[in-house]
C-alpha cells in the first residue's frame, strides 16, 4: 500500500490559466512504475518514493512538464536501487561488469552475505560492510558501532584478510543456501535492508549468526513504525494548507 492517501500542497500551474491533472498524472506513474519494475509491490513503492522526491518542487515552484519530471525522478530511482543490489556482489567478486535482474539479484546477495557471515565475524562483516561496501569512514564507523576507532582499524585488517576465502566460495559457487528458517531470515532480511539503503537495520542484522521469524516480523513492524510516523509528522504541516490532492491513492 502506497503511503498517505495522498500529499496536499498548493497546485502548480504548467501554464498560466491551465492547471495538471494530477490523478491521471499519478495513474501514468504507477503504469510507467509498474513497466520498469515488473512487480506491482515494487512499483507501488517507487511510485511513492518519485512522488516524495518530486513534492518539494510540484508543491513550491511548479514544473512546466510536471510528467516528465516524475517519469525522470522514477526512471533515476530505479536505477539507483538497482545499483545498490548488485554492489556488493560487485565489491566481493571485483568483476568490472555484471548484468544482473532484480530476482536473481536477490539470490546472489543471500549468497554473498552467507559467504561473508561464514567467513567473517560479527564485528568483522559490519565493519567491512560499513566501511568498505557503503564507504562510511574509520571515525564514522566507530561511532556507528559504539567502539573505538582502533578496534574498527583491527577488524577492518582482518576481514580483509578474510575477503580471499569469500570471493573463493563465491566463485566456486560451493555455497548452499540454508535451509533453516531462522538462517533464511536473517539473510532476507539482510538483502532487504541493503537494498533498501536502511542503514540501522543493516548494522543490527549483520551482528548476528541467525534470526528467528518472529524477530525478522518484529525487527521489520518496529522500523516501519518508525518510517510512519517520522512520515506523518513530515507531512502532518501540509493538512492545514489551502490545497489539492497531487499525492496517490491507497
Amino acid at each position: 500500500m502506497i503511503l498517505a492517501g495522498s500529499i496536499e500542497c498548493t497546485e502548480p500551474t504548467t501554464e498560466k490559466g491551465s492547471h495538471t491533472n494530477w490523478e491521471q498524472l499519478q495513474m501514468t506513474v504507477k503504469r510507467y512504475c509498474l513497466s520498469i519494475t515488473g512487480s506491482s509491490w515494487d512499483a507501488e513503492d517507487l511510485a511513492q518514493d518519485t512522488w516524495l522526491k518530486a513534492r518539494p518542487i510540484l508543491q513550491e515552484t511548479g514544473h512546466a512538464n510536471p510528467e516528465a519530471y516524475l517519469l525522470r525522478i522514477a526512471k533515476n530511482t530505479w536505477i539507483d536501487q538497482l545499483r545498490r543490489s548488485r554492489s556488493l556482489s560487485f565489491i566481493l567478486k571485483q568483476e568490472q561488469s555484471m548484468t544482473v535482474m532484480p530476482d536473481h539479484g536477490a539470490l546472489e546477495m543471500e549468497t554473498a552475505f552467507l559467504a561473508l557471515i561464514k567467513h567473517m565475524s560479527a564485528l568483522q562483516r559490519t565493519v567491512f560492510l560499513l566501511r568498505d561496501v557503503l564507504g562510511y569512514s574509520i571515525i564514522e564507523t566507530a561511532q556507528m558501532l559504539h567502539t573505538t576507532e582502533g578496534a574498527i582499524k583491527a577488524a577492518l585488517h582482518r576481514a580483509r584478510q578474510s575477503l580471499g576465502a569469500v570471493r573463493s566460495d563465491l566463485e566456486q559457487g560451493v555455497l548452499a543456501l540454508p535451509e533453516a528458517e531462522s538462517s533464511k531470515a536473517l539473510l532476507r532480511m539482510l538483502v532487504a535492508a541493503y537494498q533498501l539503503g536502511d542503514i540501522a537495520v543493516l548494522v543490527e542484522l549483520a551482528q548476528r549468526d541467525q534470526l528467528e521469524p518472529a524477530v525478522a516480523i518484529g525487527i521489520a513492524r518496529n522500523h516501519l513504525n518508525s518510517k510512519r510516523t517520522s512520515a506523518s509528522k513530515r507531512y502532518g504541516k501540509l493538512h492545514t494548507q489551502p490545497a489539492h490532492n497531487i499525492g496517490m491513492a491507497a
